[in-house]
C-alpha cells in the first residue's frame, strides 16, 4: 500500500502541484510566490570565500530546515562546525523566511532552496553538492528526497523527530506516505519514548531511538549568551515581575482585563508583542489607556516607573526578558495555537498558557510536572484565573527564587541531545 501510495504521489500530486503552482505563480505574491521562483530558480548563497566546487569536493553535512525548524537545527549546526571546522555545512530551507536567519548563522557555508521533489531534480542537487550525510530538522522528510537519497547510498537521519497520537502524519493515507519516507533514513531520532511508541503502527524496521530535543540545547545556548538589555530597566530583585510573551490581540483581550483588576497588587509587567508594527502598538495602548493603566515603550524608557506596563517594542530580546521575570504568560493560547514556551521554562519560570495549547508538546507534558508553585505549566481560561494565579504567587513571593532553582533543574534535564544525536550520527558516517 505505501508503494502504491508513493507512485500516486510521486507521478500524480507532485507533476500536478508543481504545474498549478507555476501556472499560478504570476498571479502570486508574497512568501509563496518567492518560494516558488527559488525553487525553479535552483536559488543558492555561498558565505564565504568557497567556490562550489571547492565546497562539493570537501562533501559537506547537508541539513534541511524547512522553516523554523532552523531553531532545531542551529545547535547542530553548531557543533558539527566545532567538531569539523573543515568540512562545509550546506543548510535548505522550504519557506523563504528561514533566509534571514541564515544570513546570520556565521557557521553555515552555503545555503539554498530545496528542489522540488521530483527524482531529476533531487539527483541533480545531489550531484551538485556532493554531500556526506542529510539531516531533517524536525519534519519535512519528502518521500521522492528520501527515496533518492538512499537510491545514491547517501545517509539520512531525522533529528529532534516528534509524533502526538494525533498526528496526522500517521492516520488515513498520509500515513502512507509517512512510512515510505521514514523508511528510506538511516536512523531516527525522537524526542522521546513517547513518540516511538506512536510510531510503532508504521512497522517501521529503521533504527529508531530517543535521543531529546535539540531546541533546548539552543534555548540553553541563548541564555548562556544573552544579548545586551537596556541596564537602565533592569528591575530590583525585590520587585515581582509578571511577563507576557509574544502575544496576540486576542491575549491581550484576556490579559488587559486580569491586570486592571491587579493594579494595587504592587508588581511589574512586561508585556512583549508578537508583532510590534505600529498600529499593533497604538492600539494597545490605547487599550491600557481606556483600563488606567500606565505603559511605558522600552525603546523610549530611560526609566521603568512602579506600576508601569513595560510595552517592548523591539523583537529578538524575550529570551533575555524571561530572565527578569518570575512568572510568564506565553501568548498565541487564546488565538489558535500557543508559540514557543521552552525559553520561560529554561529560566526557571512557571508558565500559563491559554485553552489553545495542544500544539505545543512542552506545554502538555509539563502540566504534569508538580512543584512548589504548583504545575509548571497552568493552563487558564479567563482574565479571572490570570488574576487569581498571580495573586496566589505573589502571596507567596518569598518561595519565587526555590521555585525557580526547581523549574531550571527539571528543565536542565532535557540538555545535551545534539551531542546524543551526533555521537550516533558519526558512527553511521564510520
Amino acid at each position: 500500500m505505501s508503494m502504491l501510495v508513493f507512485y500516486f504521489y510521486k507521478f500524480v500530486i507532485v507533476p500536478l502541484a508543481y504545474f498549478l503552482l507555476q501556472l499560478c505563480r504570476p498571479f502570486l505574491n508574497g512568501k509563496l510566490r518567492e518560494m516558488i521562483e527559488d525553487k525553479n530558480q535552483g536559488f543558492y548563497h555561498i558565505k564565504k570565500a568557497h567556490s562550489e566546487n571547492e565546497i562539493a569536493l570537501a562533501r559537506p553535512f547537508w541539513i534541511h530546515a524547512a522553516s523554523g525548524e532552523i531553531e532545531y537545527a542551529r545547535p547542530v549546526i553548531r557543533e558539527l562546525k566545532k567538531q569539523h571546522p573543515d568540512i562545509p555545512i550546506l543548510v535548505t530551507y522550504s519557506s523563504p523566511s528561514a533566509k534571514k536567519i541564515l544570513t546570520g548563522l556565521h557557521e553555515v557555508d552555503v545555503w539554498a532552496a530545496l528542489p522540488w521533489d521530483l527524482d531529476f531534480l533531487i539527483a541533480k542537487f545531489i550531484k551538485k553538492w556532493n554531500p556526506r550525510i542529510l539531516l531533517f530538522s524536525r519534519t519535512d522528510v519528502w518521500p521522492v528526497l528520501a527515496s533518492v537519497a538512499k537510491k545514491q547510498n547517501l545517509p539520512t537521519a531525522l533529528f529532534s523527530a516528534t509524533f502526538a497520537d494525533n498526528s496526522s502524519r500517521l492516520k488515513g493515507i498520509t500515513r502512507y506516505l509517512t512510512r515510505f519516507a521514514l523508511s528510506h533514513l538511516s536512523e531516527i531520532h525522537c524526542v522521546s519514548a513517547e513518540d516511538i511508541q506512536n510510531l510503532e503502527s508504521l512497522h517501521l524496521k529503521v533504527p529508531v531511538m530517543a535521543s531529546g530535543d535539540t531546541r533546548f540545547d539552543q534555548v540553553f545556548h541563548r541564555l548562556e549568551n544573552p544579548k545586551a538589555l537596556k541596564s537602565e530597566l533592569i528591575p530590583s530583585p525585590e520587585d515581582f515581575i509578571f511577563i507576557a510573551g509574544s502575544t496576540w490581540p486576542e491575549d491581550e483581550a484576556v490579559l488587559l482585563p486580569a491586570l486592571e483588576k491587579l493594579k494595587a497588587l504592587h508588581m511589574q509587567v512586561i508585556i512583549a508583542p508578537h508583532e510590534t508594527t505600529s498600529e499593533h502598538l497604538d492600539s494597545l495602548e490605547k487599550k491600557m489607556h481606556d483600563l488606567g493603566l500606565r505603559f511605558v515603550r522600552y525603546s523610549q524608557a530611560q526609566v521603568w516607573p512602579a506600576g508601569s506596563i513595560l510595552i517592548v517594542d523591539q523583537v529578538g530580546i524575550l529570551a533575555e526578558l524571561y530572565t527578569w521575570a518570575d512568572i510568564a504568560f506565553v501568548g498565541g493560547s487564546f488565538k489558535k495555537q500557543v508559540h514557543s514556551v521552552m525559553e520561560a521554562l529554561a529560566a526557571g519560570l512557571p508558565v500559563l498558557v491559554g485553552p489553545f495549547h495542544r500544539n505545543n508538546r512542552e506545554a502538555l507534558f509539563y502540566q504534569k510536572k508538580n512543584f512548589s508553585s504548583g504545575m509548571i505549566v497552568q493552563v487558564v481560561h479567563s482574565a479571572e484565573d490570570i488574576a487569581v494565579l498571580l495573586q496566589r504567587m505573589k502571596k507567596h513571593q518569598e518561595q519565587i527564587p526555590h521555585i525557580k532553582e526547581e523549574i531550571r533543574a527539571e528543565i536542565g534535564k532535557n540538555r545535551n541531545s545534539t551531542l546524543r544525536v551526533l555521537s550516533s550520527i558519526e558512527k553511521v558516517l564510520q
